[in-house]
């Protein structure tokens, strides 16, 4: 009977690892696919950027209006492919493209490296500021606060201070 309640037990633990794996799986699934809508939105947001910025130069230098049109399309037409496709497809479609680019591949992941740093440290140093704000705000509530309570007086200090407020004993004649 202790073999078949230890095979009972060893198949109850497996199936539970299992579960617990496929929903590890789906819950990362689920956290790439809101984070892929995420870049989509912002990569849309700078197609959009470009496209203003073309409307603006159309007038002026309409070669390069007619050249940031193009980029926008292109940009927009990635942020369409990120909501569209899914991992596993995007996944391929960066294999290939390592594959049959290998040199662009590699400066192109460069460039996003270098994006990705800026905006950490951007993001890093608005960060610092906010903390150095709310140090600085700390600190003037604070001096306001022992403003307000001893209110600065020089004779409050004298008038509660004596020799028998801290213990002392007089000497004298």
């Amino acid at each position: 009977m202790t073999e078949s309640t230890d095979s009972t037990s060893t198949s109850g633990t497996r199936e539970r690892a299992a579960n617990l794996k496929q929903r590890l799986r789906e819950d990362g699934k689920q956290r790439i696919e809101s984070g892929k809508r995420a870049a989509a939105d912002q990569i849309e947001e700078i197609a959009d950027a470009i496209d203003k910025a073309s409307a603006h130069l159309d007038e002026s230098q309409p070669r390069l209006a007619s050249y940031a049109t193009r980029l926008a399309d292109r940009v927009g037409g990635i942020a369409t492919h990120l909501r569209e496709d899914s991992i596993e497809d995007l996944y391929r479609q960066v294999r290939q493209v390592a594959a049959r680019h290998p040199g662009m591949f590699l400066l192109g992941s460069a460039a996003l490296g270098l994006a990705i740093a800026r905006f950490m440290k951007a993001s890093g140093e608005d960060l610092e500021a906010s903390y150095e704000d709310l140090g600085a705000q700390a600190e003037s509530e604070a001096r306001d606060w022992g403003e307000s309570e001893q209110e600065q007086n020089p004779s409050f200090y004298r008038q509660s201070a004596s020799s028998q407020t801290y213990g002392a004993t007089q000497r004298g004649p």
